[in-house]
This record gives C-alpha cells, structure tokens and sequence, in this order.
C-alpha cells in the first residue's frame, strides 16, 4: 500500500506527526483565543479564527495562520498576538502534554485575498 502524501504550505510533506501536532495546536489555540478575551491597554477586543497551523519538522517551531474576526487589521493582530505569544503558549502547555511545546509564530492568513485576486482575474478575462 502506497504511503499517502500530505502537501504543506510550500508544497513540502509533512510528516503524521506534524499534522497530528499542528492539529492539537490549532484546536486549542482557538479555544484558547475564543475562551479568554484578549485586549490592550485601548480596550481592543481582539479576537481570531485560526485557520493553520504548521509545524516545523523537529516539531520546535508552529506558524499559526489567522484571520480576524471584527474588522481589526490583520497586520495589527498577527503583531499583537506575537506580543502576548507568552500568555498564549503557557495557556497552550496546561492544555498539552508534549515534550516540547513549539515556539509560536503569529502570521496573517492570505488564502482570502489569493482567491479574490484570483476572481478578480478571471472577471477581467470574461470582460475581454
């Protein structure tokens, strides 16, 4: 039986392992996001879906892909997350029994402006 293969975000494989991991991380980072309200010193509410997670291979290291869910800017979530990453990660490590927890790196998740480029594309195509 042939192994079945997982692309990544770069199109490399990862491993069962990475996908198992980057799974617990999304579910609990998302409770964890949703459970305890996050705000700054303006009183800022900043909630967040997280849509990704990958891992790294040696599992030390976890991109987390979220989008906001008011109209906050991405770029100032994914910097106020990676601020308050601390929090996030001791919240993360009562909730996980791993030997290592990954360090987190907050980014913005671009899939929805790809596609609405991509749509943008393919009306300017059907108007020629």
């Amino acid at each position: 039986m042939q192994k079945r293969k997982n692309k990544g975000r770069l199109g490399d494989e990862a491993s069962q392992r990475q996908l198992r991991v980057s799974e617990l991380i999304k579910r609990n980072i998302s409770k964890i996001l949703i459970d305890s309200n996050f705000y700054d010193h303006n009183k800022i509410n900043y909630s967040a879906s997280v849509s990704e997670v990958r891992c790294s291979a040696d599992l030390k290291i976890a991109s987390v892909y979220v989008l906001p869910f008011n109209h906050i800017d991405p770029q100032e979530l994914t910097s106020f997350l990676n601020k308050n990453k601390s929090a996030i990660r001791h919240a993360l490590g009562k909730e996980l029994s791993l030997k290592y927890l990954p360090d987190l790196r907050f980014k913005e998740d671009m899939l929805f402006k790809q596609i609405e480029k991509t749509n943008q594309i393919f009306r300017a195509l059907e108007k020629e």
